[in-house]
């Protein structure tokens, strides 16, 4: 009742200005004439009427309670749409987490014949090529040095350092890594290093070894430091020269590095130092 009463004092303030400048037009161009103080006359009890109906309803209680019932109101929709946002945000990251754990739920269903512990990534190499991830698992979590680290993408890197509560991945990436290789296609076997820039090289293949852009490589558990058959990426390019040893490859990591919030620790996989063995001299 209150709004419409407003309302309705609105619509005749308007009517009147309406009028009054009607009548201010034609008293400047002198059309009125004779009748300017029988107008004049007629509206003073409107203009009276006017004063009346304006003057209480500026800075009266009823304007002032609508105004406050509006800035009440606005700011509990704002408090609501912040409150929504929020939630938009909250679940927006489940959906992701969950679409993450999913992947690698798949991988580990996969490769049934290893054990895994998921470890969520709390660190980063800080230099412009990623080389190192720092993970929230160590000693107490049952992590331990050299457990390869797989997403669901590919191979990730091999745990260097330990602590009670933390671990360090040193990734495939790094120039001090070399992971032995076999190209699934062609079944030639090499090794992977990594490279200052980040890449991935493929070297000590055969010239005689065919090689061709797209091919898959796979770990071939040569070596003793990684299970076989875990992806490592596809080959980019290749180098094969007639007066080369071997040929080169480059190769895409199957994984983005730098997108990695989780990752599974292969806790059951123990590497196999062959040292004492390729030493021993030959009977």
């Amino acid at each position: 009742m209150r709004r419409k009463s407003i309302l309705g004092r609105a619509t005749i303030g308007l009517v009147v200005v309406g009028i009054a400048l009607a009548l201010l037009g034609l008293g400047r161009s002198g059309r009125l004439g004779p009748l300017k103080n029988i107008v004049s006359i007629l509206i003073t009890p409107l203009q009276v009427f006017v004063a009346d109906q304006f003057g209480t309803l500026v800075g009266s209680p009823e304007v002032d309670a609508t105004a406050k019932e509006l800035r009440v109101r606005n700011s509990e929709l704002e408090a609501e749409l912040a409150q929504l946002q929020s939630k938009i945000v909250q679940l927006r990251e489940a959906e992701a987490e969950r679409s993450v754990l999913a992947e690698l739920l798949d991988f580990a269903r996969k490769s049934p014949e290893n054990t895994y512990i998921g470890a969520d990534v709390i660190g980063r190499d800080s230099s412009p090529f990623l080389q190192f991830l720092i993970l929230d698992l160590g000693t107490t979590d049952g992590v331990n040095r050299d457990m390869p680290v797989v997403a669901a993408r590919g191979l990730v890197g091999i745990i260097t350092e330990v602590t009670p509560t933390a671990s360090k991945v040193l990734l495939i990436t790094d120039p001090r890594m070399a992971v032995n290789i076999r190209i699934q296609e062609s079944r030639a076997e090499g090794v992977i290093v990594g490279q200052e820039s980040g890449d991935l090289r493929l070297q000590y293949i055969s010239l005689d070894s065919e090689l061709e852009q797209d091919n898959t490589v796979l770990t071939s558990g040569l070596g003793g430091t990684f299970p076989q058959d875990i992806l490592v990426g596809s080959i980019a390019s290749v180098r094969k020269r007639s007066f080369d040893v071997f040929q080169e490859a480059e190769v895409f990591p199957a994984v983005d590095f730098s997108r990695l919030e989780i990752v599974l620790i292969i806790s059951d996989f123990s590497a196999i130092d062959l040292g004492p063995l390729l030493t021993t001299p030959a009977p």
